[in-house]
């Protein structure tokens, strides 16, 4: 319903006067420039869910009237509402930040830090871990490339798992499915029926194995870096806690 209101002139038509004797005009509010009834706030997660879900089926349909007919009003409307559900989002935001100074336990800012030296720290401290763990487990595993002998894909890969022998300390072996040797690594072994054995279903791929359990855990496929490999190892390892079982 329309709102009426007073708005006070200079005198210029005589008979226009309110009881107080004010000159003036009356005119009608558009409801539509009226704000909007502030809904109250959810109480409970479902009330809340509802709310968001008509929050955001509004924002789009103001964003698809503002696109097929971009007035001025249009364009305002949305940008409005677009920018009220930013502002409570800063707020959920400022709400985190301080509740995670006031209980630091909820967070993860000891193990997980966004800081250049924060990050520094937690990088040398898993450098530190995965080098313990491979030097554990290349007492009971050595790590087999599956590989075909003159594939490109597979020549950058035995480069890749030389390099990682050198730098850990493991055992290699490689095996060719097609029975052809590889450029960097010629002494390799013919696929009888390994490959089979484990599920190898293509090359070049990666495998560390116990020789005494006869274990096979793959950690890569395709022409990785040795930092991919050495990642995959201690994936792996802590997977399937490796470490306890040697």
């Amino acid at each position: 319903m329309a709102t009426l209101a007073l708005c006070y002139t200079k005198p210029l038509h005589p008979g226009f006067y309110d009881e107080n004797g004010n000159r003036g005009f009356y005119f009608f509010e558009d409801p539509k420039n009226q704000g909007k009834p502030e809904k109250e706030t959810p109480k409970t997660p479902e009330e809340a869910a509802e709310r968001m879900a008509e929050q955001r089926e509004e924002l789009y349909q103001l964003r698809c009237l503002a696109i097929l007919s971009p007035s001025e009003e249009n364009v305002t409307n949305y940008i409005q509402e677009q920018n009220k559900i930013l502002s409570q989002s800063e707020g959920f935001a400022k709400t985190w930040q301080y509740l995670l100074l006031d209980h630091p336990d909820l967070g993860e800012g000891s193990t997980n830090p966004t800081a250049a030296a924060g990050i520094e720290v937690r990088k040398k401290t898993e450098d530190a871990s995965k080098k313990l763990t491979l030097d554990a487990l290349s007492e009971k595993y050595f790590l087999v490339l599956f590989a075909n002998g003159g594939d490109l894909y597979s020549e950058q890969a035995g480069k890749v798992a030389s390099q990682f022998a050198k730098i850990a300390g493991w055992h290699l072996r490689v095996v060719s499915l097609n029975g052809a040797p590889l450029q960097d690594l010629p002494s390799v072994e013919t696929d009888k029926g390994l490959a089979q054995k484990y599920g190898i279903q293509s090359a070049p791929s990666f495998l560390m194995i116990n020789p005494e359990t006869k274990e096979g855990v793959p950690v890569g496929v395709g022409a990785l870096s040795v930092v991919d490999l050495i990642d995959n190892i201690y994936k792996q390892a802590k997977r399937h806690l490796l470490e306890e079982k040697s």
